[in-house]
């Protein structure tokens, strides 16, 4: 089967999976907040834009959320009205082409077969499924950032300062949606010396990115100037998101470590979590290592800390990948051309949660590099131990 025809499978089986979920098993006139509350706060965002009233919550201006998801159901709501299957059927779009960049990626990095099993598996995976049926920014940053891995991988193919500017574009758009790779650049600089084996093309590529990624985020941070008279990149919400996921609560709570807690009566979280980290490393090293090492184990777990109903479906699907995923890293290391892109996306986000707080949520753009290396695996054991011959290469699919 060509390789068109392949994508038009993955992308028709993958958004019928999405549909079904939704008109199924969620409802498609159920945007879900009781399950998520700051979808309705994503939603009272969105009618604002589209009443002319600006960027705000009951007509005050708001910088506590990011704007990009905001923006996004705006665009949905100004062409159909606030229509909660409207924005459901679209993320479900989106899932389904995030499915079809994992396949193409895996194609280019590994081999066609590993791409065609991991768009498969992107297909049917819970994870990917489940929040294209709320009003949640994880599937809208999920597609974002499957288009920008795919013009890292173009780019390692072939330097090209087109390619370098188009993931510097969506790195942006990224960003703005949830500000978890504001600081990824530093790793791409270190990616780009690594892929490329030169210093100046490395910090060309990346400044050409960084360039790119400010189209988006500086006309947002000159807007929260004007509204609040201090220097608000993405969001307000950084020193609070902070301080919830450290704190001296938190640290003594064996339910809550590595999460996230907002303790009560702070009226200045910036300060409260430098007295706190400063306090931890002089008196106290151990036992901020110990947080550190519950906020990985929550990042990476398998059973999560919801309900019964989620830890079986956990461990029925990301808990049968993760071996496989380790393995198929260990057999990436022994190719000839490393995906270090892989490595440093996954190093990205556990470097956020060492930050920040362990979550599943957080893990989710993760959970594409999960399958692809998953898939790695499944096929080199498709090989050995079956009758197929060797799959064809890379350059078969493009």
């Amino acid at each position: 089967m060509s390789l068109n025809r392949v994508i038009v499978a993955v992308f028709a089986g993958a958004l019928l999976v999405r549909i079904l979920f939704n008109v199924y098993l969620v409802g498609m006139d159920n945007p879900g907040f009781a399950l998520f509350p700051d979808g309705e706060e994503y939603d009272a965002l969105a009618r604002s834009l589209t009443a002319g009233t600006g960027f705000a919550v009951d007509q005050a201006p708001n910088t506590f959320r990011p704007p990009g998801y905001p923006f996004f159901l705006a665009a949905i709501y100004g062409l159909v009205g606030p229509s909660y299957p409207a924005v459901k059927f679209v993320q479900s779009v989106l899932g389904a082409l995030t499915c079809v960049f994992v396949l193409l990626i895996g194609a280019r990095l590994f081999s066609y077969r590993v791409g065609v099993i991991a768009a498969s598996i992107a297909a049917v995976y819970p994870f990917l499924v489940v929040y294209t049926g709320f009003l949640l920014s994880e599937t809208l940053f999920v597609f974002l950032s499957s288009i920008f891995l795919y013009a890292l991988v173009r780019l390692r193919e072939h330097y090209s300062v087109r390619w370098a500017a188009v993931a510097g574009f969506i790195l942006g758009l990224m960003t703005v949606t949830r500000p978890m790779t504001l600081l990824l650049p530093a790793l791409l600089l270190v990616w780009a010396w690594i892929e490329f084996g030169d210093r100046r093309r490395a910090v060309m590529i990346v400044g050409v990115m960084v360039v790119m990624m400010l189209v988006p985020i500086a006309p947002w941070a000159v807007r929260n100037y004007a509204v609040t008279n201090a220097f608000i990149p993405i969001s307000s919400h950084l020193w609070a998101g902070l301080y919830a996921g450290n704190n001296p609560v938190i640290l003594r709570d064996p339910e809550a470590i590595g999460g996230s807690i907002q303790p009560e009566g702070v009226e200045d979280y910036r300060a409260a979590y430098l007295s706190f980290m400063s306090h931890t490393l002089r008196h106290e090293p151990l036992e901020l290592l110990r947080l550190e090492g519950h906020k990985l184990k929550r990042f990476w777990s398998v059973l999560p800390k919801t309900s019964e109903r989620d830890r079986i479906i956990s461990a029925c699907s990301y808990g049968l990948l993760l071996p496989l995923f380790l393995v198929g890293m260990y057999l990436s290391l022994r190719s000839p051309q490393k995906p270090w892109i892989l490595f440093a996306w996954i190093l990205n986000f556990c470097l956020v949660t060492l930050v920040t707080h362990g979550s599943t949520r957080f893990r989710l753009p993760v959970e594409p590099v999960v399958i692809l290396f998953a898939s790695l695996t499944l096929e080199r054991l498709w090989v050995k131990f079956g009758s197929a011959p060797a799959g064809p290469g890379v350059s078969d699919a493009r």
